[in-house]
């Protein structure tokens, strides 16, 4: 702290007061206050000394009065200019914010997208079907059987007279299915089937009037089958004991 010119001169005017003081009462600079029994003690406001020491007036009051040293303080113009940045500091506390407050970065969290998969088609196995007959319909064989009766030509293929190959070339066109023209080249076409595999509209073999498949009929279901015989359309069993021993296979168109 800094005294200035007018505090010291206030000073000096009341030390100039006391010296006047003292020298006018020199009976009451060395006399102390008496405390009575019925009054709290008191301390003395001042006690002079009727003789000066060496030292000044000034310093010998300071240590009556116990006056501490004035605190100097050197206000450097960096401190003044400090204060001023405070003071512009302060007027805008806005610039301190920006510059002490740093933006809050906040986790984004990211939505983990699981990789989409194509669903493979699932192929089931398709269950084994059993080998029908094409003609292996109530039509064929109703058409077969309905010609029951029409007589027999050699080389004949309409409702006038059928030969056996011509007889079953014209029941299987009725039901849009194309056969060779003789037995023999009936016999070569489907797949070949064992007795035991016969169904309904297959194409039964014999061996009649010479070697290899020389007549041919239309299995009916039950072991019977319908040919145009020498005595016309009919049906036979194939146990016949004149069929069942020249038996030569079957085919399945």
């Amino acid at each position: 702290m800094v005294v200035s010119s007018s505090t010291r001169k206030w000073l000096g005017s009341i030390a100039l007061a006391g010296l006047v003081l003292a020298s006018s009462l020199p009976a009451l600079a060395s006399t102390q206050l008496k405390v009575t029994e019925n009054t709290a003690p008191m301390q003395p406001l001042l006690v002079v000394s009727s003789i000066i020491p060496s030292e000044t007036y000034t310093q010998a009051l300071r240590k009556q009065m116990q006056w501490s040293e004035p605190i100097k303080t050197n206000i450097s113009v960096e401190s003044s200019s400090s204060s001023e940045t405070l003071k512009a500091t302060l007027a805008k506390p806005s610039a301190v914010v920006q510059k002490t407050t740093q933006p809050i970065k906040t986790a984004q969290t990211k939505k983990v997208e699981k990789p989409k998969s194509n669903p493979k088609p699932v192929q089931v196995a398709a269950a084994p079907k059993q080998q029908v007959s094409r003609s292996n319909s109530s039509t064929l064989v109703n058409n077969a059987l309905s010609l029951q009766g029409v007589p027999y030509v050699f080389g004949g293929t309409s409702k006038s007279g059928f030969d056996c190959s011509g007889y079953t070339q014209y029941v299987y066109k009725g039901s849009d299915i194309s056969l060779p023209r003789t037995s023999f080249e009936q016999f070569n076409v489907g797949s070949s089937i064992t007795k035991e595999q016969l169904q309904t509209g297959d194409l039964v073999f014999f061996t009649t009037y010479q070697k290899g498949p020389s007549h041919v009929g239309i299995y009916i279901g039950g072991g019977n089958f319908v040919h145009a015989s020498n005595s016309g359309v009919r049906t036979t069993s194939l146990n016949d004991s004149y069929y069942a021993g020249r038996y030569v296979g079957a085919r399945r168109i």
